[in-house]
């Protein structure tokens, strides 16, 4: 008994190590470059880590976590979804990630998620996304100052928190980045997997146990 439960140990300790080796994988890609394409924009939009951190990295929290979600179940009405802005996430010249971002659709702002990703494929998908994007959207030269969809339930952009990229202080912290949320997900994961194998090799020794007091009686 004491072999399988050494190659059990084996394992686990392997997966974790692989786990804990994973990490380094995603900071290589970490995003530098946010584009935008869209209705009323002659040119794309390009938003850098550098000259424009504090809207980058507000930007990039909004819809960075996308890319592990399963999206919100719901099939909304073309008709009523406004302009569609595509927005590439890019690390350098090498693009990571892209959605289609509706920051005036009928009850509220919602983004689409490809299957065909830079990345490889996935799952197509619907989000309902923060409030702020319009903003944010806007900030970045997004013109959105009136409803696009015609409809009475689409958000007509204000300017709400009266956000300006420039006016950004010191006080104003990045968001987290999307290479932080993966280096999270992969720690939890290491944090499941180690805690399924304890319980597997608790389930084992308590049967060996059992055996073991059967046998003798």
């Amino acid at each position: 008994m004491a072999r399988p439960l050494a190659l059990l140990l084996a394992v686990g300790a392997a997966l974790l190590a692989a786990l804990g080796l994973a990490g380094p994988a995603y900071a290589a890609d970490a995003p530098t470059t946010i584009s935008i394409q869209g209705a009323g924009l002659p040119d794309t939009i390009t938003i850098g880590q550098g000259a424009d951190a504090d809207l980058f990295n507000r930007l990039l929290h909004q819809v960075g976590w996308m890319a592990t979600q399963g999206g919100n179940p719901m099939k909304p009405d073309p008709a009523k979804l406004g302009p569609k802005y595509t927005v590439t996430i890019s690390a350098g010249s090498k693009p990571l990630q892209r959605y289609d971002l509706y920051p005036q659709a009928a009850g509220g702002p919602k983004a689409f998620r490809p299957a065909d990703q830079p990345q490889g494929r996935t799952s197509d998908a619907w989000f309902y996304v923060s409030l702020s994007v319009p903003e944010l959207l806007h900030a970045a030269g997004v013109p959105l100052g009136t409803g696009g969809s015609g409809d009475a339930g689409s958000l007509v952009y204000q300017d709400p928190a009266g956000y300006i990229p420039d006016g950004a202080t010191s006080d104003r912290k990045p968001l987290t980045s999307i290479t932080d949320i993966m280096h999270a997900q992969g720690r939890a994961l290491a944090v499941w997997v180690g805690t399924a194998l304890l319980v597997l090799l608790m389930v084992v020794g308590a049967a060996r146990l059992s055996r073991l007091v059967h046998d003798r009686r």
